[in-house]
């Protein structure tokens, strides 16, 4: 693969007669332009980032060109008067490369922040026909159940709202539950739960099962208990396996509800 760089330049807008000076080498008066070329890199020509910038002068008679430092006390006092009145600046074309990056650098990060969204709102079809039924379930999750919507969670939510005190934000912990058969699911949704320990997340599960404790109805119910942080599962309890750990649970362990 061909990579065409390197650096390009070009003379800027503005020009200087050099009025009152005498050329170095032919010694004719006021026949000298001074002006500045600026130089840039460039990607496959297309202009990335300024380099230098030369001042020379080019004398009309004898088209001899002479840089700065070969300038006389005149012509340097010519040249900078005028440049001081009239400044040379870069055109922004000089730049567009850099523009370009950035602008590609945020289309990338802001399509990968779109894409997380996305993915976590609408997963990939999962392979696993009961884990799909649990990502159906988790987007039924609510930060406000009713007694009439979903009365378990309408209790657990009651319950935790009065044992939080500061170490979570209770508005915004979602809430899903349903009964199937002899068995119960109870999700809850906390993104904020990296606020509590991971040895003492599991208190959490305690909450929801002294909830449930409190209302008739629940006491033969085989318990299938999950809790999702920011990123993923992190507690999940079931009949038959428990893992509390608080830093990653297997969200399989709900599958067999």
């Amino acid at each position: 693969m061909l990579f065409l760089f390197g650096t390009g330049k070009s003379t800027l807008k503005n020009q200087y007669p050099l009025q009152g000076c005498t050329c170095p080498a032919c010694h004719q008066n006021n026949t000298m332009v001074a002006g500045t070329i600026a130089r840039y890199f460039h990607f496959f020509f297309i202009p990335v980032f300024p380099t230098s910038k030369e001042n020379i002068a080019v004398c009309n008679h004898c088209k001899g060109r002479f840089s700065y430092d070969q300038f006389t006390d005149e012509m340097k006092q010519s040249f900078d008067s005028q440049q001081n009145v009239q400044p040379n600046s870069r055109p922004i074309w000089h730049g567009c490369g850099c523009f370009i990056i950035l602008i590609g650098i945020v289309c990338f990060i802001v399509l990968g922040i779109i894409g997380w969204f996305k993915s976590k709102e609408e997963p990939e079809k999962p392979k696993d026909k009961r884990e799909a039924f649990l990502k159906a379930d988790m987007k039924k999750l609510t930060e406000n159940p009713t007694m009439a919507t979903d009365s378990t969670s309408f209790y657990i939510k009651g319950y935790i709202d009065d044992i939080l005190e500061n170490e979570l934000n209770k508005k915004d912990i979602k809430y899903f539950s349903k009964i199937n058969g002899d068995k119960i699911l109870i999700i809850l949704d906390i993104d904020d739960i990296k606020k509590i320990k991971s040895s003492e997340r599991y208190y959490i599960i305690n909450f929801v099962q002294e909830a449930l404790k409190e209302h008739e109805g629940y006491e033969n119910l085989q318990q299938y208990i999950g809790v999702d942080g920011m990123w993923n599962m992190v507690l999940a309890v079931s009949p038959h396996y428990t893992d509390v750990d608080g830093k990653f649970a297997k969200e399989s362990v709900l599958f067999p509800f």
